[in-house]
């Protein structure tokens, strides 16, 4: 759901919000304008300032305008993938020449790419102080590949056939480099 974070004094609060694809949180601060002193951002994040006072006047408009433009519904983030690949096509020239579409950053995602019909060939090895992430070697039947799954503990493990969503990049250890996948999302194959 669209958040604003406000901290500040008796003199004035500031803040930041951040939203997710479905709800223009530019739009929703511009019809809490009698409330504000000053905002502006763009559909996915915000600045704003205003009075104390006003706060609570506030919350209630801002979630208002949420619930009417929502609902009930539970906004997920669309993961848009650019490409469908095979794993034996995630070569080191391929990864090298999508590294080179950079710069990445708000709106611009690292490439992100579809590799259908795997199964893992390697046991999973759990990393992290708490043992969150998950690393695991995948097959199509041909080649492998290393995947890396951060904060898997959280999630269910790919299991049976599956489909990846993943960036490739090249990781580079102790001298060695090899492809590796970090994990985007799965489902199991088709």
């Amino acid at each position: 759901r669209p958040t604003i974070i406000l901290g500040g004094s008796p003199d004035g609060m500031r803040g930041s919000g951040r939203s997710v694809e479905g709800f223009d949180l530019a739009a929703a601060l511009r019809e809490c304008d009698e409330y504000l002193d000053r905002h502006g951002g763009h559909a996915m994040a915000a600045g704003l300032s205003m009075q104390p006072e006003n706060i609570d006047a506030f919350r209630k408009r801002f979630n208002e305008i949420v619930h009417a433009k929502v609902g009930g519904r539970e906004l997920m983030p669309t993961l848009k993938l650019d490409a469908l690949n095979t794993l034996s096509s995630l070569t080191f020239q391929t990864v090298k020449s999508l590294d080179q579409l950079q710069p990445t950053g708000s709106g611009i995602h690292p490439v992100q790419v579809a590799v259908p019909q795997l199964e893992m060939d390697a046991p999973v090895r759990w990393m992290g102080k708490e043992q969150q992430h998950a690393k695991f070697s995948v097959t199509d039947g041909n080649v492998s590949a290393e995947a890396v799954f951060w904060n898997a503990a959280e999630r269910d493990l790919p299991a049976g056939r599956f489909d990846l969503a993943v960036q490739p990049s090249i990781n580079s250890w102790r001298g060695r480099h090899s492809i590796q996948l970090k994990i985007l999302d799965w489902r199991p194959a088709h």
